[in-house]
């Protein structure tokens, strides 16, 4: 009985302590796991951290794009002004504030919508010469007037008579034309019944000829 208490009283505490060891394993793994995964997880948020730092970090600007954004703020600063109280000068009248359309506030005017630039009649009599002067009634300065000046029905009557004299021309031609052509008929008849008709081809090749050439 002795034996058999101190058998199972051994057991149970080699059972305790295997049992005991596989716990202390499974914590230690645990441990491990946490430790590792927590260590993975803290070097990816600061690999994360590190990217976001890089795109968040404003990037360094090129010789050029410097040089655009200086002459956009020369340009700004000259053409707008920054004012806290409202201008009452702008709300004025374009006859008092002198009109016109600006694109800028310290642009000079451009298109001034004002009625003084009409015309305007003369009011002297203007000088036809600016040399001497003579009397609108007196013949020199009618004759004058008469050479500088044209009139209609004298053009119309100089062209008629331009036309009247090419017509005459033309008329005269034909007429001669025809006086020459009648001539040569005339002399071929009188040919024709000396020699006979043998050579009458020879004849009408010349007239031809010279009919062409005319």
């Amino acid at each position: 009985m002795g034996s058999r208490s101190t058998s199972s009283s051994s057991s149970e505490e080699d059972g305790d302590a295997e049992w005991r060891a596989a716990i202390d394993s499974v914590a230690a793994t645990t441990t491990f796991g946490k430790a590792h995964s927590s260590a993975t997880a803290t070097n990816g948020e600061s690999v994360a951290q590190e990217d976001e730092i890089d795109t968040t970090r404003p990037r360094k600007l090129k010789h050029y794009q410097i040089k655009a954004q200086k002459t956009l703020e020369d340009m700004l600063d000259k053409s707008i002004e920054i004012v806290r109280d409202i201008d009452h000068a702008s709300q004025e009248e374009p006859s008092v504030n002198g009109g016109g359309i600006r694109l800028f506030k310290r642009a000079p005017p451009g298109i001034v919508f004002d009625n003084t630039d009409e015309l305007q009649e003369p009011r002297k009599k203007p000088r036809i010469r600016p040399g001497e002067e003579f009397e609108e009634n007196s013949k020199e300065f009618k004759h004058q007037i008469k050479s500088v000046a044209v009139d209609g029905m004298d053009v119309l009557a100089a062209s008629k008579n331009a036309y009247q004299k090419l017509l005459a021309r033309l008329k005269a031609r034909e007429a001669a034309a025809k006086e020459a052509a009648k001539r040569d008929e005339e002399r071929v008849a009188a040919l024709k019944k000396i020699r006979g008709e043998r050579w009458l081809p020879s004849v009408a090749r010349d007239m031809q000829l010279r009919l062409k050439r005319r």
